[in-house]
């Protein structure tokens, strides 16, 4: 490495890891940030899972071909991680004496020069911390803040509490404990890891950092997040910039179903019960959403995850059985680390907002993160607080979806005026209506049709939901007829 370590720092012993998949893109920039630190690492082991870009020869102009370890390509970041830990105590033992470090870096995460030596000031700091974590900020976007700490919701959902692409201005700084940490520039201290066993391999790809440093709360230890060390993030395999080779290579899938094992893995038994279903609908609600989104392949990876974890429930008791041994605290003493109740609801709410303007979702990727404009704003650009439902209104009035489906309405009740004060909808190949909705079930569930000669033929399935809009109508079936066959305008 460039220096040797600070006297205020020599009695930190540090392993740097980096993991590197095909890294040819960011290693220019990553590899002399990670060998130039200002309190640099005591010794830089590399795992490469199976490049095949010119990866493996960047690496051989600063890193010595000892430090290298080549592994397969579909191994995944956890069990690449314990490889190089591994070599590295076989090349080059630890020293004992002092309190031993691991610092996770990717091939597409750039610290800047004094990250590593903040982070052990705050553990020098305070020795109770086990797992300190950087500010993550955009790679692309240097500005843009990516997490400064991290956290899960009841749905699975990955919570940074940031606005969409908010500018990094020091607003966040005074961030300390958090749930979890990114494991890009994550320093780990070494005896929790060993106790903990690393990195759980039932989550080769997504979600491994959330479910480590919870498991590292539940053991009885302290997670920080460091805002003055700062990493540049790509977010290469979450932002499909590269090709994921672990599993169906399909990131959507593999963040899904992490997010459901390390929830059914962690929570306390009393909700572990009401977790499975809840997931179950979240995650069906979650796919039809991406069906009227027209993003049909991540409503296939929803579905594909319910269904991964659900016919694998050994792996999720083998991870409760293996998490509980490590438990040492009581779950609930931790609600404080997680979103309050309700949040979910004012994303729901939020997302509607979305719709009702017309917007389109900007990223389908796993933490994508549109740019918002921050820093002063013309007079007539400024967005003057009028609440959920103000906003929601607003952008309801101004969208010209919504305004043709309001005048196709209007058209048609102007065509239709004859039936408002009580006129029937007659004629053509309309046959009336029956009396009632349980005339329509009757027609529908019965076994023997009465047309023309009989029939014991199935009934149209347009019957069904007929019957079904009747029935919330109060049973009135002529009413439902004519409200479908008018509505069809506007609905059209």
């Amino acid at each position: 490495m460039s220096t040797p370590p600070s006297p205020a720092h020599a009695r930190h012993d540090v392993t740097v890891v980096l993991v590197t998949h095909d890294g040819e893109r960011w290693l220019p920039q990553v590899l002399p940030a990670a060998t130039g630190q200002t309190r640099a690492g005591d010794r830089l082991v590399v795992a490469d899972t199976g490049s095949t870009d010119a990866t493996l020869g960047l690496l051989a102009q600063d890193v010595p071909a000892s430090d290298v370890l080549s592994l397969p390509r579909d191994t995944g970041y956890g069990a690449a991680v314990k490889a190089a830990i591994a070599h590295a105590d076989a090349s080059s033992p630890p020293d004992e004496s002092g309190r031993r470090w691991i610092w996770l870096l990717h091939d597409d995460s750039e610290p800047e020069p004094d990250a590593l030596e903040h982070l052990l000031a705050a553990v020098e700091a305070d020795p109770g911390i086990a797992v300190a974590g950087t500010k993550v900020r955009g790679w692309y976007r240097r500005r843009m803040l990516l997490e400064v700490g991290v956290t899960i919701d009841g749905g699975g959902r990955r919570e940074e509490h940031l606005e969409r692409g908010e500018q990094d201005q020091g607003q966040h700084d005074h961030r300390r404990e958090t749930l979890a940490v990114s494991s890009a520039g994550m320093l780990i201290r070494r005896d929790v890891w060993d106790a903990l066993g690393g990195f759980d391999e039932h989550l080769p790809l997504m979600r491994d950092d959330i479910d480590f440093c919870w498991r590292t709360w539940l053991a009885g230890h302290r997670v920080v997040v460091v805002p003055e060390a700062v990493v540049y993030h790509a977010e290469a395999s979450a932002q499909q910039r590269r090709e994921v080779h672990i599993g169906s290579g399909r990131v959507h899938l593999l963040d899904r179903a992490g997010a459901m094992r390390i929830l059914l893995a962690n929570l306390p038994t009393r909700r572990f019960a009401f977790a499975v279903p809840r997931l179950l609908i979240g995650g069906l609600l979650r796919a039809i959403g991406y069906l009227v989104a027209k993003i049909p392949r991540h409503a296939a990876d929803e579905v594909l995850a319910i269904g991964d974890v659900l016919m694998h429930p050994q792996a999720i008791l083998a991870m409760r059985r293996e998490h509980r041994a490590d438990h040492r605290v009581a779950p609930e003493s931790l609600r404080r680390l997680f979103p309050v109740f309700g949040h979910q609801f004012a994303l729901a709410r939020d997302a509607l907002a979305a719709v009702a303007g017309g917007r389109k979702s900007e990223g389908t990727a796993i933490g994508s993160h549109r740019v918002v404009e921050s820093g002063p704003a013309a007079e007539e650009a400024e967005n003057f607080d009028l609440g959920a439902g103000g906003v929601l209104m607003r952008r309801f009035l101004r969208s010209p979806g919504w305004l043709l489906v309001l005048g196709l309405l209007v058209l048609t009740l102007l065509s239709a005026r004859d039936l408002l004060g009580g006129g029937r909808l007659l004629g053509g190949a309309l046959l009336p209506a029956p009396g009632g909705a349980s005339d329509l079930w009757s027609a529908y569930t019965g076994s023997w049709h009465p047309d023309a000669v009989g029939s014991s033929g199935a009934s149209p399935p347009y019957l069904g939901a007929v019957a079904l809009f009747a029935t919330v109508l109060g049973g009135h079936a002529d009413l439902a007829v004519t409200v479908l066959l008018l509505g069809c305008v506007p609905l059209a």
